[in-house]
């Protein structure tokens, strides 16, 4: 630990005042070991337009959900698992297209596991204060920077808190996609069966309008990798009144 300080500042009432700064390094005050953490590589791109509507077709988010979750500028983490690029893009944008922003990350090399992602957003607060429902109105999607895979996310703690990394995932754990679906309605299949996703939004204009929910259980391949329970891919379906669409493939692999 080192301390600096500045050169004493004469103040209004003539006492000479000595600014000091404490670097602790990369290990938090309470002495317990650092979180793998990720800063964003560049500037982060944001776009706040009131007025802005935007439509599309794809998935626009995939989030680990938690009751007690909730968003906040350092409240994202990542769970990366092999092989992870070397690059990784994040994507956060609101249902309405109010809000879009995209953050960049180089890994170099990544940790797998939970990783606290570093947002540097200047209006995250928009955010914060014009969505009363932001867990199913706000979607945030983390990929390759140059390639189709995904990597869930989670609005889990803040990075500093006591207990800072979320558990590690387990078959029940909830996750949630966020899709543009062309109004078609959306379903996944668990035990054969479709479980259907459900409407986000009544608006005309949309970045997503559906919300497909389901465990990691519900996914999972049915044998192990290495000892461990895998994700690879999620299937949602598509259908149209009496058309069957394609299926839109969400590219994840998840190991745990």
């Amino acid at each position: 630990m080192a301390t600096l300080c500045n050169s004493p500042l004469r103040s209004l009432f003539g006492v000479s005042l000595i600014l000091c700064t404490v670097s602790i390094g990369t290990a938090h005050a309470q002495g317990r070991a650092a979180v793998p953490r990720l800063a964003p590589v560049g500037s982060p791109v944001e776009i706040v337009d009131t007025s802005e509507r935007i439509s599309g077709n794809a998935t626009t988010g995939l989030v680990f959900i938690q009751p007690s979750d909730k968003i906040g500028y350092d409240r994202l983490w990542a769970y990366l698992s092999e092989p992870v690029s070397p690059k990784l893009k994040l994507k956060i944008s609101s249902i309405d297209g109010r809000y879009y922003a995209e953050v960049e990350y180089a890994t170099n090399p990544a940790q797998p596991g939970w990783t606290a992602l570093d947002l540097s957003l200047h209006e995250f607060k928009f955010l914060e204060q014009n969505y009363k429902d932001p867990m199913s109105e706000i979607a945030a999607l983390l990929g390759d920077a140059d390639g189709p895979r995904f990597y869930p996310v989670r609005w889990a703690s803040s990075h500093d808190a006591a207990a800072a990394a979320p558990d590690p995932p387990k078959d029940t754990d909830p996750l949630r996609v966020y899709m543009n679906t062309e109004r078609a309605t959306a379903f996944v299949v668990v035990k054969g069966s479709p479980t259907y996703c459900r409407d986000a939004s009544a608006v005309s204009g949309f970045k997503f309008n559906a919300i497909c929910d389901m465990t990691l259980a519900d996914v999972r391949n049915a044998e192990l990798e290495g000892g461990r329970h895998v994700v690879d891919a999620i299937e949602v379906f598509r259908r149209s009144g009496v058309r069957t669409l394609a299926p839109v493939t969400v590219d994840v692999k998840i190991k745990y």
